[in-house]
């Protein structure tokens, strides 16, 4: 059916994964060097040949990506499934964490974003604020196990690109082709979803490993792009202030002057410390106190 030449070119084309939705332009790509005038046909044929084969991906949420591959799946860097499974996307939160060095663990869990429609909420009251982080943090059902493996998806709204780059640094893990948080979008995203970033706790010493490594001007900029509703900048430049980079946090002070108060975490409780220049509740032991 195939030539021995062919057949090792097939199998070197498709030796990353491609999404279904994306097989057919993968396809087009090299049908030129077959017989085959028909895309389908040739697709047809590589499965039935096992050149190529079809690997289905089920989320908790019951969501499925399928995959095909000329390589058990087995074999490939779950970053690069990843990758595959939702190529327009970007690696962050811990995924970034660990990209620029702010943590020696290697992570078993993948984070990727993805853009989604995004809920108009120009304001809330203190009270609504309040009753918001005294509940636990919510958690995304669309994840995926695979081997020793998962990977979450968060649905960030499409304005979420700001500070998101090609990945560069020297990486076993991220194919180079991919997109990844900054370092200053990271410890943004950290101090927002702490239960994406190994808990608050973690994300504090993501901020003290993170000194002499921030431009602040890239950060503040990044900040005011994702217009958030909740004054996460009291968070920021509290752990700014904690991690020993007091000047960073002076930035933050001028630019964003806190004017209520608010929590470094859900799941708030009523025997967290309060810090006055931040107005700020976080729970005890958390940093380096003065």
């Amino acid at each position: 059916m195939f030539s021995k030449s062919i057949k090792k070119k097939l199998i070197k084309h498709f030796s990353n994964p491609v999404r279904h939705k994306h097989l057919k332009e993968h396809t087009k790509l090299i049908i030129g060097q077959t017989r085959y005038s028909v895309v389908a046909n040739l697709l047809y044929d590589l499965r039935e040949n096992g050149i190529v084969n079809t690997y289905k991906l089920t989320a908790k949420n019951s969501k499925t990506v399928t995959l095909y591959c000329s390589r058990k799946l087995d074999n490939v860097n779950p970053y690069e499934i990843a990758q595959a499974m939702f190529p327009q996307g970007y690696f962050c939160n811990l995924s970034s964490i660990y990209y620029h060095s702010l943590t020696n663990q290697v992570p078993k869990v993948i984070y990727t974003c993805t853009s989604a429609k995004r809920i108009n909420v120009n304001t809330v009251n203190n009270n609504e604020l309040r009753r918001a982080f005294i509940k636990p943090h919510r958690h995304t059902s669309h994840v995926y196990t695979f081997n020793d493996y998962k990977i979450i998806v968060v649905e960030r709204a499409r304005i979420s690109d700001s500070g998101v780059v090609k990945s560069h640094l020297p990486s076993t893990l991220l194919p180079n082709t991919s997109h990844v948080t900054c370092i200053e979008r990271a410890l943004i995203d950290a101090v927002v979803s702490p239960q994406y970033n190994g808990g608050i706790v973690s994300v504090y010493t993501y901020f003290r490993n993170a000194r002499d490594m921030l431009n602040m001007a890239r950060l503040i900029k990044i900040y005011r792009q994702l217009d958030f509703v909740y004054p996460y900048s009291q968070s920021i430049g509290f752990l700014l202030d904690k991690a020993g980079m007091s000047k960073h946090a002076s930035v933050i002070y001028k630019k964003f002057p806190p004017d209520r108060s608010f929590f470094v975490d859900h799941n708030a409780k009523t025997s967290w410390v309060y810090n006055e220049k931040w107005k700020l509740y976080y729970p005890v032991g958390l940093v380096d106190e003065d």
